[in-house]
Formats: C-alpha cells, structure tokens, sequence
C-alpha cells in the first residue's frame, strides 16, 4: 500500500494510456484500467475546464484498488489533449463551441463501451457534469446510474453576474475580441495555499498543492482563464441544456417539448458544495427539482472540488458515490 501523498502524485498501475482520433482528426489522451472484481462495474470519469487526468490520481487509486473499471480522457483543449484558440494558455472554446465537446463526449462514450465490460456508470465534475447532462439528454440507455459532482448547470459568473456577463460576453465577440481573457485573468499561475483559488476549490491545502506538484512535472498540463468565447459559449451551452427548443407556430400540442435535462431517464445523483463559489446553486437545485430521475444532496463547508477536499470530506463523499452506484439508494 502506497503512501497518501504518493497516491495523489502517481496514477495508477497497469493502466493503458493511448490517443483517441475524434471524427475532425483531432486527438484525445484517453486512460484506462480494467475491472479486477466481477461484482463491480465500470465508471468513466468526466473532469471539469482546465483539469487534467492526474489531478484525480487518488480518486482513480481509491477506484481501480476496489475493483472497479475506470477510464478517463482529457478534454480537447486542455490536459494533454491539444489545445484550442490563438493561446496556448487561455481557456478558449473550439470552433463549433460546446458541441464540439458533445461530439467528442459521443465519441468517447462509445470507447469507454468498447474497452471496459458492463454494468457501465458515469462521474461528471463541473463542465465535465454538464457534458453528461447534455449527452444523457440524447443517449439514456448507456449508464445504469450517473454522478454529478458541482455540475456547471448555472454559472455565478463573478463579478458581473450571468445577466450582464452575457451582454458582455456577446459584445467582446462582436468587438473581435472573444479570444481574450475575462477581466482580471490571465494564464495559469500558480497560486499559494491560502489564496482566493485554493479556497473557491478545496478547503483541503494540501490537495490543492498536488495540481502545482503535477504541473511543475509537465508545464504542458497548465491552462490559464477562459475567454470571452468560452464564456458565450457556455451560456449558449447552457441553454441548450435548461430551455425548451423552440417549435414552429402551428405544429400542433404534440410538437410541444421540454427542455433537454427533463429528457434525462438515467438515475442520477447530484452532490452540491454549499455554498459553491463557481456555479449558481439556486440555478442547480431548481433544474434538478424539474427532474424525475435526480436527486440533490448538498455538501456544506467543502470547496468546489469535491473528491480533492480533506480527508474527512473526501472518504464521505466517496462512499456516497459508491455507495449510490452500488446499490442506487
């Protein structure tokens, strides 16, 4: 048995690191570690904007030890899966916005089914919950049970707020200037234990730490702050996801449709840091109250990064999540 710190700096053994070619070309790392107990099943993990892969070493530790199939891929854009935009180091959207992702998710999905057996489960952290709402809404055979950790379903947008910062967002793209950094970001730099961003993530300084320890190893890993067209995209993403289509005048009561994520059937559990600095909570529990098959269970007093909390925090919450996967309860 490993040592704490050496299992949150080292990913797993006997795991399977390759590049996955979405339909466009582009390459996707993806990870993967096969089920070693018949009993268990296997979860495909979605991480959130600027994440990387090593950043849930543990989590996977604490997973792959228990037997479960885990795979994993970095988003393109971020990790080592490319980047996208002008800046290497701003957190900018593909051309084709959110759906790019959607796509790659699709393709994704489809790997995950190949490589690893059945029963099949998902984890979403943040946009990577919201990527799973999303393709959920269009695919709801494929994961017995699913897990949102903070899902960006509602952004706090700080300090504007969602209102202005959707003006302000479709004004810098109309101004030729969406490839920008927000106001006030800028690219990665490592911030110290105690700063504003350790506490908006984790209340957990040493967890924190381990992202600057991975970066310092792979300067590559590193990605600042979004841009002005990441910020408009995932307004629109969002949209997509919480507001009905619209439908033609004249089609009848039949063509009347509801949003995306009231299309969701998959059994899902949400798990809430309250408050969350990042994502709006209200937005959060009141999507999750329009739908049949979630249920909202907050965390108080944690950080955004739930499974990267104290050690306290983290074991409850991660007998949570298996102990929903398990058994659905």
């Amino acid at each position: 048995m490993i040592d704490p710190l050496s299992r949150r700096r080292s990913l797993p053994p006997g795991g399977t690191v390759a590049m996955q070619t979405m339909a466009d070309g582009w390459q996707l790392r993806s990870l993967f570690w096969p089920q070693t107990k018949p009993d268990t099943g296997s979860i495909l993990f979605l991480t959130g904007r600027a994440d990387f892969a090593e950043k849930y070493a543990e989590t996977f530790h604490d997973l792959v030890d228990a037997g479960w199939g885990v795979a994993t891929f970095d988003w393109r854009g971020q990790g080592m899966s490319g980047r996208v935009g002008i800046d290497a180091m701003a957190g900018d959207v593909p051309d084709g916005g959110f759906d790019v992702w959607l796509a790659d998710l699709d393709a994704m999905v489809s790997w995950f089914h190949r490589v690893l057996p059945p029963p099949w489960f998902a984890i979403g952290h943040s946009m990577g919950g919201h990527m799973l709402q999303r393709h959920l809404a269009g695919e709801n055979a494929e994961f017995a049970r699913a897990i949102l950790l903070a899902p960006m379903i509602g952004l706090s947008a700080k300090p504007l707020g969602p209102p202005l910062a959707r003006v302000v967002a479709r004004l810098m793209l109309w101004l030729g200037r969406g490839d920008g950094y927000l106001f006030g970001g800028g690219p990665y730099r490592p911030q110290a234990s105690g700063s504003v961003r350790q506490l908006l993530l984790t209340t957990d300084p040493e967890r924190y730490a381990d992202e600057g320890w991975w970066i310092a190893q792979n300067p590559a890993l590193a990605l600042g702050n979004v841009t002005w067209a990441w910020l408009a995209a995932a307004f629109a993403s969002l949209d997509a996801l919480l507001k009905p289509p619209r439908t033609l005048r004249g089609t009848g009561e039949g063509a009347r449709s509801v949003p995306a994520l009231q299309r969701i059937t998959t059994p899902l559990l949400v798990l809430m840091p309250d408050p969350d600095g990042l994502v709006d909570n209200d937005v959060t529990r009141h999507a999750v109250a329009t739908m049949a098959t979630a249920r909202l269970e907050a965390q108080p007093g944690t950080g955004h990064e739930l499974l990267r909390e104290a050690s306290d925090i983290r074991a409850r919450v991660l007998a949570r999540c298996l102990d929903f996967l398990q058994k659905g309860a």
